[in-house]
């Protein structure tokens, strides 16, 4: 059998806006995987209304590494802007109740639930090991040991509405998240799997660390961010007012690609622009659709 190199990944998360950047292509030779290390960062970029604190609670980022040979088209860009696609009714949210753990052979119960939107709901789950339920509630085991990403897809009005997602990991056996994925093979690579809380205005023009991983060596094509829950403090004519932000959908779906490269550091910062980010619904009620700028450095 071929030796795999480890190569360490670091990730630094940055308040504010999310950058993305991608570097050059390199053809890939068949040759042995090495590993490199991806550093993930978070900032923040500043707004016209008063926010004197603003908090998001962010408990999970996974990252996607591409098949062998597969391109993506969007690879050129450099300190790109990207919005975070607007693709569900704000007031239409899936629930997975994750993360689940259990052992091989277990059977797993994995809890659907969603809220707004048009009844009937459509649900799909996909385990993360090639297999698939449609039931809202399913039952389902695994044959090996390891960490799995479990994704629940939702649509509203018997199928023919809104879409929403949420993204969740089922941890099975005795698993060491050191050698996920050290096989080279495509897949998802979790980088942060614990509750971490940042104030964004303090983040502005400052980089705080979110994450950083050993990565297989290759290229990546995607990152989904977990936000799970968010609060302001506005400065109102003087008085400080603390505001819980409604977040439509908690999984943010990033997909500018980058490399992560043998015995190097990837650096990445995801800027969250939070004057972008926060909009009013009512009075006094918020709702937080981030808006993100990647940029690699």
């Amino acid at each position: 059998m071929k030796k795999i190199m480890i190569i360490p990944i670091v990730i630094i998360l940055v308040c504010a806006s999310f950058f993305s950047g991608c570097v050059e292509e390199e053809k890939d030779d068949g040759a042995a995987v090495g590993m490199g290390i991806l550093r993930l960062q978070i900032t923040d970029k500043a707004t016209d209304l008063d926010i004197v604190h603003a908090y998001v609670t962010i408990s999970m980022v996974h990252v996607h590494k591409a098949a062998a040979g597969e391109i993506e088209d969007n690879d050129n860009g450099e300190n790109e802007e990207y919005e975070n696609e607007d693709e569900y009714d704000d007031a239409f949210i899936a629930d997975g109740n994750g993360p689940y753990s259990g052992e091989i052979g277990e059977d797993i119960l994995f809890i659907g639930n969603a809220s707004g939107g048009i009844k009937p709901y459509n649900w799909s789950w996909d385990f993360g090991d090639g297999y698939n339920s449609f039931e809202q509630n399913a039952t389902h085991n695994y044959s090996t040991e390891g960490e799995y990403i479990v994704n629940l897809t939702v649509t509203s009005d018997n199928g023919s509405g809104v879409i929403d997602w949420y993204i969740t990991t089922a941890i099975i056996g005795d698993y060491d998240d050191e050698q996920e994925n050290d096989d080279g093979n495509a897949g998802w690579y979790t980088i942060v799997n614990k509750s971490q809380i940042f104030d964004l205005i303090a983040l502005q023009n400052v980089k705080e660390l979110l994450g950083k991983k050993n990565l297989s060596a290759g290229k990546y094509t995607q990152i989904r961010l977990t936000i799970e829950k968010a609060e302001i403090t506005i400065n109102n004519s003087g008085e400080l007012e603390v505001h819980n932000l409604t977040v439509p959908s908690g999984n943010i779906k990033l997909t500018k690609g980058f490399w992560i490269y043998e015995d190097e550091t990837t650096v990445l910062t995801l800027d969250f622009d939070i004057h972008e980010s926060v909009h009013k619904t009512g009075s006094k009620k918020y709702m937080l659709k981030p808006t993100i700028k990647i940029i690699q450095e």
